[in-house]
């Protein structure tokens, strides 16, 4: 994890009808690069509006990504449909004058990166082109042989095809001002994101912040997450989970995970099956959860239940349901 995060503000996940989505590219590009979420994009790509491949923003979250992410203190999940109509109504006409310039501001920028882009884009000439080959030097006859005519206006005749043309004098005598710089006049956009209208930044009063509903799948996808893997709904694969190694961009995963609870009762065939389809797609099957409070494992290996007691109470300790140990077990089928 990049030491630079602690600098960054959490990053804000909008809540909008039960979904977790995020608008910003550069918090989308942030998760990815320190924490490791990827998620889906689900928005439409402006260039392309008729295809349905490639997508662009906003990232939706699965309900596991936005809460380990508050559980890291790396984001935090606010209510759009509650937080938009009063932060819009607080607003008064110097916050709406700055929202505006910030507008402007932005349209600025864009239009000095895209001729900076388009500068850069210009093909460079090399010096073999800069070198203009030697034209071929025509027979050049003797005066004697032209008429007098021409080699008597033959000053005139330089002066006229070869000399370059005098300027009008200027009569006011003053000499010529080389073109200001036009400043940029900036490009016409639409604020995809909330930001510009979060300066200054909002209280943590004046969010509605809302809480997270996570599936029991949760604690496996944060013990797999934890230790620095990558993952992605395993809804073609039938698992919870595609688990990889690396950013997928790069990887192919190596899991299709699925969560159980921990005395559930797991039939021989979702066995058979899960095993067969993992071997036959080169992925592991993996099955895990979250292991029940007051479990220990003893040194033999067994598991047990022991009642953890707070000793200046002398009551049961109330685990966090959101941080529960899993364990995790992978199953391969072979055949004869």
């Amino acid at each position: 994890m990049s030491s630079t995060t602690g600098d960054r503000p959490p990053v804000r996940i909008s809540k909008v009808a039960g979904r977790y989505l995020i608008f910003d590219i550069d918090d989308a590009m942030h998760l990815r690069r320190n924490y490791n979420i990827c998620s889906v994009f689900t928005g439409t790509i402006p260039q392309n509006p008729q295809q349905n491949i490639f997508m662009g923003l906003p990232v939706e979250l699965m309900p596991e990504e936005a809460q380990v992410l508050v559980d890291k203190e790396a984001a935090r999940v606010v209510d759009d449909a509650a937080f938009h109509p009063s932060r819009l109504a607080a607003l008064d006409d110097n916050a709406r004058r700055r929202y505006l310039q910030a507008v402007k501001g932005e349209g600025k920028k864009a239009q000095i990166a895209a001729a900076e882009t388009k500068q850069s884009q210009r093909p460079k000439v090399t010096r073999k082109e800069k070198t203009k080959p030697k034209a071929q030097v025509a027979e050049i006859p003797d005066e004697g042989n032209l008429p007098d005519k021409a080699v008597e206006g033959d000053d005139e005749f330089d002066s006229n095809l070869f000399g370059l043309p005098s300027p009008p004098a200027d009569p006011s005598g003053a000499t010529a001002k080389p073109p200001k710089a036009e400043e940029p006049q900036g490009f016409a956009i639409t604020p995809t994101t909330s930001s510009l209208l979060l300066t200054p930044p909002p209280s943590s009063a004046e969010e509605t912040t809302t809480t997270i509903e996570v599936p029991a799948s949760y604690p496996l996808y944060a013990h797999l997450q934890d230790r620095g893997y990558y993952m992605m709904p395993g809804l073609r694969f039938g698992c919870d989970y595609n688990v990889y190694p690396g950013d997928p961009l790069r990887f192919h995963s190596h899991f299709q995970a699925t969560s159980y609870e921990w005395d559930q009762e797991i039939t021989m065939l979702d066995l058979v099956a899960g095993g067969r389809l993992g071997t036959n797609v080169k992925k592991g099957y993996l099955i895990g959860g979250a292991v029940p409070d007051g479990y220990v494992e003893y040194e033999n290996g067994h598991w047990g239940k022991e009642e953890r007691v707070d000793d200046a109470s002398n009551r049961p300790i109330d685990e966090n349901p959101h941080v529960l140990e899993a364990r995790a077990f992978t199953i391969e089928w072979a055949a004869m």
